[in-house]
């Protein structure tokens, strides 16, 4: 079956879906286990925060005072938040004025928010009494290491109270750093609802502890730099791929694929999260070799890439029609080697076909300017005319070598015909310096995209306002 985002009248074609559920392989003698494990089995946060529930229901029955949960509940809130005292990632500080670590603190803020809700939910289901039992409840125990995650004054006179005990202390501290874990994980993705987890016997039995190396890095990153592309993939292929080494823009897994989540979006699309998709572009054998691949860019430095210099059209050449593109896009393997592979986008528009390097349109995508995000004068004299901007078709750049640059200053219109898959694939053929993109109704709004960036040359891309959906066939 076909696996297509579709993009009001257009779609892009991205291999064929798999089919992904979750299981787990839980053990028949649960209710005689002693310990906190994760069973080995393919999970999605919902499932994890299922599983952590069996901790906050041995807390408070160990204590013997189910009115601790509410407290318990609460400080597990707070620890998931961006800001505050008890807070384990004060990502506010540091990210909410920042375009490149803003869409993380959304992030954090959603998915934190949401696993709290699902831990009440389950708390209040007594989902693990019907698994482990009473019994098996009571005499739960983890040997859970100091994290220094803050509790809330309440929890502090509950859990160091009288009914409260070391044991007791150490099941709380698995169960918020679980669920902490579960989040950081989840950050890089827009659809972090929907990615499956595997968990495999051994070490990975503590949970998502495993993650903790590869978690300390990124968030290193995020607090302290700016946080670059290669960053956030190495980090979802840390824990749901570790058999790759090499890091590019995406990768393939035994689960599905990860590619940038502007891949089939509108050109607003946040420029650094990540989207699992339940599809596999190359044939994967479950139970060959690895067939775990890494997308990587054409062009390791762009600079290095050849460039063709674009002239001015000709009268004749701006008096003929743009041609009209068709309203499939499909996604191709160009070329495999060492678990590294290249992918394409590939476009025709009647005449030609044309061929895009998917990394190189999601760096272009990265390295574009939006007027909102351009610091223009107010001395609209300055500005040019629409009459005196230098126009092309998508055509004359998508069929070029290499990457297509402009020889002479000025604003460089780029005529699109209407086709948003278009601007997508322009922007894997545009050297990206002063790449401006702006949206029909932002037309005649906009009259200085050349004094953007480095102020050499300004490049303008048009697109229509679109949607998107994943549809199958």
């Amino acid at each position: 079956m076909e696996y297509r985002i579709k993009i009001e009248d257009s779609s892009l074609r991205l291999g064929s879906r798999i089919d992904i559920e979750t299981t787990m392989f839980r053990s028949v003698d649960s209710k005689e286990k002693s310990h906190w494990e994760l069973p080995a089995g393919v999970y999605r946060a919902k499932d994890i925060v299922r599983e952590t529930s069996a901790l906050l229901e041995a807390v408070c029955l160990q204590l013997g005072d189910y009115a601790a949960a509410e407290s318990l509940l609460r400080n597990l809130q707070s620890s998931l938040g961006v800001s505050g005292r008890e807070a384990v990632l004060p990502l506010a500080l540091v990210a909410s004025g920042d375009e490149t670590k803003r869409p993380f603190l959304d992030q954090a803020q959603k998915i934190g928010n949401t696993l709290s809700s699902w831990a009440r939910e389950y708390y209040l289901e007594k989902w693990a009494w019907l698994i482990y039992g009473e019994k098996g409840l009571l005499q739960l125990v983890h040997r859970s290491q100091c994290d220094n995650h803050r509790w809330t004054p309440q929890v502090v006179s509950i859990l160091m109270g009288p009914k409260g005990s070391p044991e007791i202390m150490q099941l709380f501290n698995e169960y918020l750093h679980q669920l902490i874990l579960l989040r950081d994980a989840l950050m890089p993705f827009e659809n972090w609802e929907e990615v499956p987890i595997m968990i495999v016997e051994g070490d990975q039995s503590k949970g998502l502890r495993f993650i903790e190396p590869a978690r300390n890095r990124f968030l290193t990153e995020l607090m302290v730099k700016q946080m670059p592309h290669r960053e956030v993939v190495r980090f979802a292929q840390s824990f749901l791929s570790p058999e790759l080494s090499m890091v590019g823009y995406g990768f393939q897994y035994r689960l599905g694929m990860v590619l940038p989540a502007a891949i089939g979006k509108p050109i607003t699309a946040a420029k650094n999260l990540l989207c699992w998709h339940p599809a596999h572009l190359l044939p994967y054998q479950k139970d060959g070799p690895t067939d775990s691949v890494v997308f990587d860019y054409a062009e390791g430095d762009y600079y290095a890439a050849t460039r063709s210099w674009i002239g001015s059209r000709t009268s004749e050449q701006q008096n003929n029609n743009e041609a009209s593109f068709q309203n499939e896009i499909d996604i191709v393997p160009e070329a495999k080697e060492q678990g590294r592979v290249i992918l394409n986008l590939k476009l025709s528009d009647g005449n030609y076909e044309y061929r895009v390097d998917v990394g190189q349109a999601m760096r272009g995508h990265r390295y574009m300017y939006r007027p909102e995000h351009i610091h223009v004068s107010a001395d609209r004299t300055t500005w040019p005319e629409r009459s005196e901007w230098i126009e092309h078709t998508a055509s004359d750049i998508l069929g070029v070598t290499g990457l297509a640059a402009f020889d002479e200053d000025g604003v460089h219109y780029i005529s699109v015909g209407g086709n948003p898959l278009v601007v997508w694939a322009l922007l894997g053929k545009l050297f990206p310096l002063n790449v401006v993109v702006i949206i029909d109704e932002q037309a005649d709004e906009v009259g200085a995209p050349h004094l953007a960036g480095s102020k050499l040359r300004g490049l303008i891309l048009l697109n229509g306002s679109y949607s998107h959906q994943v549809a199958n066939r």
